[in-house]
């Protein structure tokens, strides 16, 4: 197993530098639900999910396409049991390098119990967060605020900021309480995340 963490340390190292250098390895059309990647966080991950979207971007005020990859992770860097879900941009998934693929099928053969374990894991949701910048009520109610917000449901990014931006809700400056507003799971409509009203920090 000496060469395999071997390898994984490398890889670990490498990829970091390659991403920061801007050498993209984008996973493209070759992953796919199911395969074995490394992603965003470190370890070893299996996909569960590809969300493709068209989403408002609030800096450009304009539509652009992004994917979502959802994935489990199966080992760490030190191939030990680390289940885990976590979900990122596609830019940071990319499918494990064939000598690292052929470790992992050896270990896989050789673990049958921690792989049957994995395949039962069920992935935890995953939920999209938009934090907005708000006014302040005159009353300093913050249960006043939260009744007003609480009529935000089911709303894509665009209609909800749209929304706080004509009810005078929303705040550009820095000055202020922040709405937090959820897409559970990244529930998606037409290619748009749906947010609803969660909560408001009050700080």
């Amino acid at each position: 197993m000496a060469c395999v963490t071997s390898f994984l340390i490398l890889a670990k190292h490498f990829a970091p530098v390659k991403r920061a250098l801007g050498i993209k390895e984008t996973m493209g059309e070759n992953v796919k639900v199911g395969d074995w990647v490394r992603s965003y966080g470190s370890g070893i991950w299996r996909v569960y999910r590809i969300l493709e979207l068209n989403d408002f971007d609030i800096p450009s005020q304009s539509y652009k396409p992004k994917t979502i990859v959802f994935s489990s992770r199966f080992v760490n860097d030190s191939y030990k049991r680390s289940f885990s879900t976590e979900s990122c941009d596609s830019s940071f998934v990319y499918r494990l390098e064939p000598n690292e693929q052929n470790n992992l099928n050896s270990f896989i053969v050789n673990n049958s119990e921690l792989v049957a374990k994995f395949d039962a894991y069920k992935p935890k949701s995953v939920d999209s967060i938009y934090n907005a910048n708000v006014n302040i009520p005159a009353s300093k109610s913050q249960a006043e605020l939260e009744e007003i917000l609480s009529t935000f449901q089911k709303l894509n990014l665009e209609e909800l900021y749209r929304l706080l931006l004509e009810s005078k809700i929303g705040s550009s400056g820095e000055k202020g309480w922040t709405a937090q507003f959820t897409s559970k799971n990244h529930e998606c409509s037409e290619g748009k995340l749906v947010y609803s009203f969660a909560k408001i920090l009050a700080f």
